[in-house]
This record gives C-alpha cells, sequence and structure tokens, in this order.
C-alpha cells in the first residue's frame, strides 16, 4: 500500500473517544478551611500581648495584665451594723432624768430649810398712823415678844424694840428723833438671828413685815 493510500485512510477513520471522567461524589460540598494565621513568635522569657483583633501585637519580658478596664482600685467598705440603743441609755432620757433628780433634790432642801427656819410668831397688819406729831406703830400677831427696827434713808438700822409698849404696838415722838421721813419700820419676833431686811422673800421667811413713814396715815 503506498503512502498516500494509508495517510487517507487514517484521516477518514473515526476519531477514539477517550475513557469518561467519574461522577462527583454525593453528598454537600466542602467549603475550604481558612488558612491558618501564624502565631507571632514569642520571646524568650517573656509573655505575649495583644493577640486579640484590633490590639497591637506587644510583646514584653515580665507579665502584664491585658489592656483594658481592670478591676476597682479600691476596696469595697461594708456598713458597719450598729445595735439598737435602749431607751435608758439615750441622751435625752438620761438629760430629762438629771434634771428631775436636781429639781427634787432642790425642792427637799428647800423644804428642809424652811421647817429648820419657820417661826410660829407671824406679824401682819402692821400700820403707821401720824397722831399729833408723833407716831403710832401697831400690828397684830399672838402674845409673844417683838423687836422693832428702823431702817434710816441712809441705810442705818436702830433698834426701837425698848419703845414696843403693850406687846403689839409702839409710840415714837417726833422730837426723839427716832425717825425722818425716809424712814420704814420693821417688826419681827425678838431673838431671831437674820439679816434686817426690807425684802420680801426674807420678811416671809422670818414671819415678818414692814410699813414705812411715808405711808403712815394721820390720825382719826
Amino acid at each position: 500500500m503506498s503512502e498516500s493510500r494509508r495517510a487517507l485512510r487514517e484521516r477518514s477513520a473515526p476519531a477514539q473517544v477517550g475513557a469518561p471522567s467519574p461522577p462527583p461524589a454525593a453528598g454537600p460540598a466542602r467549603a475550604a478551611e481558612p488558612a491558618a494565621v501564624a502565631e507571632p513568635a514569642r520571646s524568650p522569657g517573656g509573655t505575649l500581648l495583644g493577640v486579640e483583633p484590633g490590639q497591637p501585637t506587644l510583646r514584653s519580658a515580665e507579665p502584664k495584665p491585658p489592656l483594658g478596664r481592670g478591676g476597682w482600685p479600691l476596696p469595697t467598705l461594708t456598713a458597719r451594723q450598729q445595735r439598737p440603743r435602749r431607751w435608758w441609755a439615750h441622751p435625752a432620757f438620761i438629760v430629762s432624768a438629771v434634771l428631775t433628780f436636781l429639781s427634787m433634790a432642790g425642792m427637799a432642801a428647800w423644804m428642809i430649810v424652811s421647817a429648820l427656819t419657820a417661826t410660829d410668831v407671824v406679824v401682819t397688819g402692821l400700820t403707821v398712823t401720824d397722831s399729833q406729831g408723833t407716831l403710832h406703830v401697831d400690828w397684830n400677831g399672838p402674845d409673844a415678844v417683838y423687836s422693832l427696827y428702823a431702817l434710816n434713808g441712809d441705810g442705818q438700822i436702830v433698834d426701837l424694840s425698848g419703845q414696843v409698849r403693850g406687846g403689839t404696838d409702839a409710840w415714837l415722838p417726833a422730837a426723839a428723833g427716832l425717825y425722818d421721813a425716809d424712814t420704814c419700820f420693821v417688826v419681827r419676833e425678838a431673838g431671831l438671828d437674820a439679816d434686817v431686811t426690807l425684802n420680801t422673800a426674807d420678811l416671809a421667811a422670818q414671819g415678818a413685815q414692814s410699813a414705812c413713814v411715808a405711808d403712815a396715815k394721820p390720825a382719826g
């Protein structure tokens, strides 16, 4: 066979189809795994910090706390539990009790002093009457011995007990110079060891009374 015929036969022969490729495997296709991120190299003896997303990579030779807000720096204080105060330990009750005690003690002392200094002879109805230049000092009281004192305007005290006649009155002539226009008289029980005064409280404690020349009434 000539070369031309052999070439013509090869051209007219059908082309051979290769073996078919195998069908794809059944089931969902697996997604491609992301490439692993290479961990930054650690320094010898150090700690790697800042590997979270958005943080820079820091290297430190010593352990350090993570970046960000940490715990509260001050210790937490706990309120101290207080025991309820007893009613008798309350300041208001203590002050009230002290004031009550002082008031009662003062009243008791006053009653004792009054009982020791009380007198059974009490002068009442002391009057001064001007009878033609002579003063008549008259008072009421039980049968007792009385003392009559003249308190002049200059503060001088004169004992006129010797002028007492009849027990409850005395006659004082103006010519004797025993008084002046500013003189006041005090009548009380004789023998009292107390100051002669015109003080109302002292007169009441002594059972005495006072009257002044300026208040003298003319004899009627």
